[in-house]
């Protein structure tokens, strides 16, 4: 009988549309994934459409939402009696209560386990469509789809079965089974957020979070490309663990249930008693002479109605308000806003200050699919919980228009927003006090936050009241739902972006403290008035087809369409379509007339027809940039700046140059003038902006020529999508290839992505040029010249006008002021100009003038700032040679991108990162001081030195910053702090590895790969320095400098650095190293299994390590081939775990290099003290594959 009852559960959920309707879902929801070349899941871009690893992350990510379809087949079989009435009949049956609990489940759980079959199922077909790039899919194979299916979710499922089949079951409430999803949900999505940014919890989350990510993500933590392309998930210590415990919890769970369930009726609780005695004593006690007497009239005029309106309201409002739920969600919210604050971090995981911007961008992030689901979930449940509990037929019977429910219900949900808004407010200002803000900003919280989001979310509440007013019952309506919000993102993924036909879409409006709101609110507001004009016509539609009586088919709904539209309703309708008219023209006067607006498609293609153009120029000869002269004018109320200037361009080839090429950077920049003397302009291609000069007598050798040119950046209106942020209301921070323009052409601006590319009919892949290419010699990376500048800026009189040079004036009249810069040293054609109202903070060092522009408010990190840039001078200075400047400035920007960047002397660097970050404690990792002394030691390389246009171009710029800012920390921090840095790089350039579709290169290839010159980079050179002394290799650096110091074509080759390096290789080993840093991709696997210690009879403690150790040589897509390792490598017995909290000096018993060689070996040490920790590579040195095992406990 018990399979007999799960058979039973079996036909009836697939008989049951919600059952097909989910799977049709989340079969399109697979295929989309694979199918769509615009969708992806956040897999790295070289790992193939039905990857194993893909496909698990799929498998995983989608069983999170596959909860909420869980629940109404799982829930629904337990619940389904009772609401219907049998449920007594039933259970006065012989089934028995065995039968009758287990089989019901089995039912639900076997339809829940055959429904998700759908997900592997749309992504084998979506991957197998003929439209499909084969560069992206691998050969199938029906264990990748089936493997991660049975390990992850099966096990997924049972559990979520289990716990909403027990919820189901106490409470035979299915609001409260939704309820308890939403609570699972979010509370799963805070506690990862929480943990899993922690790398302190990464064992324990791939233990013990529920659904198998932390699993994953812990297995295939350093996973090549190739091995996310080829490898099944492992079933390894974790991943056991991990799925055991789920079906341990799942069993537990069920047996609770089952334990609870009884096949007798219920009695009422004492809470219910209590309520039904007051009720009898309330009827008991009225007396009869209320009623005598009394004449009943009827009236159904407009009065009656808004007072059916308001009881409505009031009944619908106070149901809400009286609900458990809503004080599980608003605690919900509480504790999702307090997680996204205190986990608000900037780089290197260290936290923020409390920046208002900030807060509330945090807040509107983390807060939107919260709001999203109860938006939906409040939706289905007010619009059907009359039929829920059989009273809407006496409802429907009453002379109440159907507005009157209808707006209510939305009304209601409004008002649930708006608590949990509110919520969410006092919990970023609580925050605040505590991190003691000195402001608080409260009309921005009400302005960025309240306003705008509860109205966005208010149109969402019509949406959904408006796909349940369609539906059947309320889980098609939230299936509807579902659909609606997975084809968002596939449209937008496709490049349907336009905000006026994607429903409460609107441009976005950035937020930063130092220039608020910026005016990008306006645009927004725009569109918010036009989607709540469609709002409206949504809500009479409802209104017209609203579900009355017990005819609610559909033909019988729409004959009441015609009807209904007379009066009001149409006028509604009308007024509502006369306002998206009004609304929506004057968008599109600002989307497509006042701005460019493009597709992706379109941009695709334009960037696809602009290197078909004119790619074939990349190697013309042309004139360089000798002197710039610049008079930029801003004024930041318009958002405008207009800049007059001029190059001299000389001829410094060995053959004549009969035309110039000449192009712009930004294609929103206006030129009004551009001339060139002695030369005719040819063609004019403003499409591109792209310009070809021709002179009436060829430039000869050494000749010169002068380009004048006018040019205007005006951001006008507003645009779709992303504002343009460059000139504003406070922080203007614009560089010159924006508004001046390029003398001839180069890569900037062409296509990367190889798919991209193929499906623009372009070559594959657009490579840097080979090591060997002597050619590409002629033109630095950064394609810029060596110029010495004039530049004048002209602001508005209470801004800071900057730019780079040493100021010569500054001065104030008629409301403007006006700053004077000259260069005093040659400097790189490629400038910023900045403007905002600074407080300025200066120092004097060593005869540089040290200067920090920052927000009034922003003071935080100044004095760190100077003193990195004082010990940073002392340390270059004497190390590499004379600073070329008599100033170092740091200037802050607004926080719409996070970076600081190093132009000549000026420092340009974001609010949201060095500004914001909060290095108070004294454990976090001080990145301030070492960005800063990254930035300034570009003066050096970059600024004084930079590589040929070819393969290994950045390492003598952001590989050797990194090295020099890496030193400056050893210094202020010693060497024993630095581990937690080195393992933040190593494991960044493991991750990075994965992801590159170009390939990796060896170090001295790369390809301008940010995770090789930065991450890699910073390894390399430390464990260098180690090897060589950081004095070899300081005075290697030196000698470079002064070889290729401001020197022009031919630049230099990475192979050049070498050189020097090599130099100060003493032996044999030191060359070999040198050989595996830079001209191989060399991979360690080092491994501390176990360690012993016991005191000796003299005293000591001899510890013994017991050291696993592999040495590896990489491909480009990460394959691995063994290598011989018979090196010298730290071995160390400590009193803490290095990189961990407070980590010192102080708790290094002992540290020494021993011998390492393939396979296991035991190594013995002896120390003083008794260890607690030993391991080999103890400081990440190394490039492991593995940092997490290079250290263990010591027992004994």
């Amino acid at each position: 009988m018990l399979f007999g009852v799960a058979r039973f559960e079996l036909r009836y959920q697939l008989r049951n549309p919600v059952f097909w309707v989910s799977m049709i879902m989340f079969f399109l929801l697979g295929f989309g994934v694979t199918a769509s070349e615009n969708v992806s899941i956040g897999t790295p871009g070289t790992v193939h459409e039905n990857a194993p690893f893909a496909i698990a992350s799929m498998i995983a990510l989608a069983s999170l939402f596959y909860l909420f379809v869980i629940t109404s087949f799982v829930a629904n079989a337990i619940v389904r009696d009772d609401s219907s009435g049998f449920g007594p009949i039933v259970k006065a049956t012989a089934v028995g209560k065995r039968n009758y609990v287990m089989g019901r489940f089995l039912g639900g759980l076997g339809i829940a386990i055959l429904g998700y079959l759908a997900i592997p199922l749309g992504m084998f077909i979506g991957s197998s469509m003929p439209w499909v790039d084969p560069e992206t899919v691998g050969p199938q194979n029906p264990a990748f789809y089936m493997w991660p299916y049975l390990i992850l979710a099966v096990p997924n499922i049972i559990l979520a079965s289990s716990l909403l089949f027990g919820m189901a079951t106490i409470t035979r409430s299915m609001l409260w089974s939704y309820i308890g999803v939403v609570i699972f949900v979010m509370g799963y999505l805070v506690a990862t957020t929480i943990l899993g940014s922690k790398v302190e919890y990464q064992q324990l989350m791939a233990q013990y979070e529920p659904l198998g990510f932390g699993a994953l993500a812990e297995a295939t933590r350093y996973w090549t490309a190739a091995d996310m392309n080829s490898r099944l998930l492992p079933l390894d210590d974790n991943v056991l663990f991990n799925r055991g415990l789920i079906i341990a919890i799942a069993a537990v769970l069920l047996a609770l249930t089952y334990w609870r369930f009884s096949m007798e009726e219920r009695a009422p609780s004492k809470r219910r008693l209590k309520k039904l005695a007051r009720q009898q004593a309330s009827e008991t006690e009225a007396p009869p002479s209320q009623l005598a007497g009394m004449h009943a009239t009827q009236r159904f005029d407009g009065a009656t109605t808004r007072a059916q309106f308001m009881v409505r309201l009031k009944t619908e409002i106070m149901q809400v308000l009286r609900s458990p739920g809503l004080t599980v969600l608003l605690l919900l919210a509480v504790i999702n806003t307090a997680a996204g604050l205190w986990l608000t971090q900037t780089t290197y995981g260290t936290p923020s200050h409390p920046l208002t911007a900030q807060i509330i961008s945090n807040i509107i992030d983390g807060f939107a699919i919260f709001l999203l689901i109860i938006a939906v979930f409040y939706g289905g449940e007010l619009v059907w919980r009359e039929r829920d509990v059989k009273i809407s037929e006496i409802i429907d019977s009453t002379p109440t228009a159907n507005w009157a429910i209808t707006i209510p219900k939305v009304l209601a949900i409004f008002c649930i927003l708006l608590l949990l808004n509110m919520a969410a407010m006092a919990t970023g200002l609580i925050f605040q006090t505590i991190k003691g803000a000195s402001e608080y900003g409260i009309t921005s919280y009400v302005g960025w936050f309240i306003l705008p989001v509860t109205v966005e979310m208010l149109m969402i509440a019509v949406l959904a009241v408006f796909f349940q007013a369609l539906s059947p019952n309320k889980y098609v309506g939230w299936g509807l739902f579902f659909a609606y919000f997975i084809a968002g993102i596939f449209l937008n993924n496709m490049g349907y972006s336009n905000a006026l036909y994607r429903y409460s879409v609107n441009p976005a409006e950035p937020l930063s403290d130092m220039n608020g709101a910026g005016g990008f609110s306006y645009g927004a507001w725009v569109l918010r008035s036009y989607w709540l004009a469609f709002g409206v016509i949504l809500l009479v539609i409802a209104h017209l087809v609203w579900p009355r009586g017990t005819d609610t088919r559909w033909r019988s709904r729409l004959k009441r369409v015609r009807p209904g539209l007379r009066g009001a309703p149409l006028a509604l309708i009308g007024a509502a379509v006369v306002a998206m008219i009004g609304t929506g023209g004057y968008a599109y006067y600002n989307f497509k007339i006042l701005n460019r607006y493009e597709t992706s498609d379109e941009a695709e293609k334009f960037q696809a027809d602009y290197e078909r153009t004119y790619l074939k120029y990349e190697n013309l000869p042309r004139p360089v940039v000798k002197s710039v002269k610049l008079d930029a004018q801003i004024f930041p109320k318009e958002r405008r700046m207009d800049v007059t200037g001029n190059y001299v361009l000389r001829n410094e080839t060995a053959a004549p140059i009969s035309e110039v090429h000449v192009r712009q950077g930004g294609r929103d920049v206006e030129y009004r003038k551009l001339a060139l003397s002695g030369a005719k302009l040819v063609k004019d291609d403003k499409t591109f902006g792209y310009r070809i000069f021709r002179f009436d007598a060829p430039l000869q050798p050494g000749g010169e020529a002068k380009l004048d040119f006018n040019s205007r950046i005006h951001h006008k209106g507003f645009r779709n999508g992303q504002p343009e942020t460059q000139v504003n209301l406070n922080g203007t921070f614009v560089n010159n290839f924006a508004f001046a323009p390029i003398i001839g052409m180069n890569r900037n601006g062409t296509l990367q992505d190889r798919t991209v590319r193929r499906r623009q009919g372009l070559p594959a892949e657009l490579r840097t040029a080979k090591l060997e290419d002597l050619s590409a010699t002629r033109e630095n990376y950064v394609r810029t010249d060596w110029v010495m500048s004039d530049i004048t800026v002209t602001t508005d009189a209470d801004q800071t006008p900057i730019a780079p040079g040493r100021q010569l004036s500054d001065e104030t009249k008629n409301g403007r002021r006006t700053a004077h810069f000259v260069t005093s040293a040659p400097i790189h054609n490629f400038l910023s100009i900045q403007s905002a109202r600074y407080k300025l903070t200066e120092r004097t060092h060593d005869g540089v003038k040290l200067s920090i522009y920052h927000d009034p408010r922003h003071e935080w990190n100044v004095p760190a700032m100077l003193n990195a840039l004082e010990a940073g001078l002392d340390y270059f200075q004497s190390n590499f040679g004379p600073h070329q400047f008599d100033h170092a400035r740091i200037i802050e920007f607004p926080g719409y991108q996070s970076f600081a960047q190093a132009f000549a002397g000026t420092m340009p660097y974001s609010e949201s990162i060095g500004f914001a970050a909060d290095v108070t404690d004294k454990d976090s990792i001080d990145y301030v001081t070492y960005i800063t002394a990254h930035e300034l030691a570009h003066q050096y390389w970059a600024h004084q030195v930079v590589g040929a246009d070819m393969q290994g171009q950045t390492v003598t710029s952001e590989t050797l910053a990194q090295y020099s800012a890496l030193m400056v920390m050893k210094k202020l921090y010693g060497e024993d702090k630095i581990r937690r840095f080195l393992k933040y790089e190593l494991d960044n350039y493991l991750g990075g590895r994965k992801g590159d579709a170009v390939g990796e290169q060896p170090l001295y290839r790369v390809e301008n790969q940010g995770y090789v010159h930065y991450r890699k980079g910073s390894l390399v050179m430390y464990l260098l320095q180690e090897r060589l002394g950081e004095a070899a290799v300081n005075r290697a650096l030196a000698r470079f400098i002064q070889t290729w110091k401001f020197k022009g074509a031919p630049f230099h080759r990475s192979v050049d650095l070498i050189a020097e390096l090599r130099k100060e290789a003493t032996t044999p080993e030191q060359q070999a190293l040198i050989t595996d840093l830079f001209e191989k991709i060399t991979i360690y696997d080092l491994k501390a299994k176990e360690a012993k210690t016991v005191k000796a009879a003299n005293g000591l403690w001899q510890t013994s390590i017991r050291v696993e150790a592999a040495k590896y040589y990489a491909d480009a897509k990460g394959n691995e081939k063994a290598a011989p390792l018979g090196e010298s490598i730290e071995v160390g017995l400590f009193g803490g775990r290095p990189g961990i909290g407070a980590f010192g000096k102080k708790d290094v018993v002992m540290i020494e290099r021993k011998p390492v060689k393939n396979g296991v070996q035991t190594i013995i040490v002896t120390s003083k003290t008794k260890p607690k920790f030993a391991g080999v590579d103890p400081y990440n040195f190394y490039i492991d594959k593995n940092s997490d095992d290079n250290v263990v406990g010591v027992t004994g």
